[in-house]
């Protein structure tokens, strides 16, 4: 068993629970209530880990100060009074499930020995999943007698890992334009915080008459725009109107595709048959926050090899720790249940060289869990990949 940086018992009264917490791995712990797509309660426990990045292939290490849980979603931007242009800035810790492993990359990517480059291939590979994206310095699209053109970039150190730099982007069409009283935004709906990108007639076309010759006249007007810095490694953008989904290794917010696609149809008949339950064709997949590529499933084990190219200014291998969790309950009908969590995220911090990782495990409610004790353990030793 690993040592215990120290012991933690309490009720997790603040869930509105009376179980009591033995946490024994010296990392932080909450215990919180849900609900299950049929309504059904669950206790949910979440532990988050923080560890500092190592090299030469060796394991990461537990970090002196530990990060806490999450709440819930932090935004960079205008997330109260322009949602859509805010991005995630740490996503938040508490919800019931996860189906596989978020694997999430935030800060600044370094250029390959610190020397600044107009561009370059930068990412990683955590097991047998593997992302690449080719970052750039800032440049720009100009529109030119035979169309857009992108040109040349500047040399940079470092490009911030930010949807905010990848493509995308929104217009706003005020209220005297949309035919119904209101305004109205054209978006790119996978990434509205974007740049470089502009509408076509097919994205407006279900606005009014005036409303569509307003956007017409504004995506006519532009000559100059901002092209994204962060792409695909093989798969360009070129000009503005392309159909391109947005590359990046953070947190996708709740209202962008493909997430919010799994959410459900929130519609008349859910109203009337289902409110206030979650809709039939939800997907648990909407808990998932990372990009879909960057999605391990099935989940993660902890033990996993992790290759940075182009994040920091020199490759990085390392070992994730080796850590099990394993949670014994004790329920209030007298059994014990032996659960142990799955490691559901993996969140590498570029500027803190710190990597957080979180399991999390739940409990239906038929049987109230009373008292309950966390405590981690190594994996055992297989030929790691």
């Amino acid at each position: 068993m690993m040592a215990a940086v120290s012991e933690e018992e309490r009720p997790a009264s603040d869930a509105g629970t009376c179980a009591t917490i033995h946490n024994h791995t010296g990392v932080p712990h909450f215990w919180f209530q849900q609900s299950g797509p049929e309504g059904e309660r669950l206790d949910v426990l979440v532990v988050r880990a923080t560890f500092d990045f190592a090299a030469h292939g060796e394991r990461v290490t537990l970090a002196a100060d530990q990060d806490p849980i999450v709440a819930g979603d932090v935004y960079s931007g205008p997330a109260s009074a322009d949602p859509l242009r805010a991005v995630i800035q740490e996503d938040g810790d508490l919800v019931p499930y996860k189906p596989g492993t978020d694997i999430l990359v935030s800060g600044r990517a370094l250029a390959p020995g610190g020397v600044p480059r107009t561009q370059w291939i930068a990412g990683l590979r955590v097991g047998h999943l593997k992302k690449l994206v080719r970052l750039h310095g800032p440049r720009q699209f100009r529109k030119r007698v035979f169309g857009w053109r992108v040109g040349p970039a500047s040399p940079v150190e470092s490009v911030c890992l930010d949807y905010r730099l990848a493509y995308g982007g929104c217009i706003d069409v005020g209220a005297e334009f949309t035919g119904d009283g209101g305004p109205d935004t054209i978006r790119h709906c996978a990434n509205p915080a974007g740049i470089g990108w502009l509408p076509k007639p097919a994205d407006y076309r279900h606005l009014g008459r005036s409303g569509r010759a307003f956007v017409a006249r504004w995506v006519a007007g532009q000559k100059v725009l901002d092209a994204p810095q962060i792409e695909a490694a093989l798969d360009p953008v070129t000009h503005p109107f392309q159909h391109l989904a947005p590359q990046g290794l953070g947190a996708i917010a709740r209202w962008c595709t493909p997430r919010v696609n799994y959410q459900g149809d929130y519609d008349a008949r859910w109203r009337a048959t289902r409110y206030p339950l979650l809709p039939e064709n939800f997907d648990a997949r909407y808990f998932q926050n990372a990009p879909a590529d960057l999605v391990a499933t099935p989940h993660l084990r902890g033990d996993e090899i992790v290759t940075m190219t182009g994040l920091l200014a020199e490759r990085t291998d390392m070992a994730l720790p080796g850590w099990m969790l394993i949670v014994v309950a004790r329920l209030a009908g007298g059994s014990d249940v032996v659960s142990v969590p799955l490691l559901d995220t993996l969140r590498f911090d570029l500027d803190r060289r710190q990597v957080s990782i979180v399991w999390r495990t739940h409990f239906d409610y038929h049987d109230p869990v009373v008292d309950i004790a966390i405590a981690s353990t190594r994996i055992p030793n297989r030929e790691r990949g």
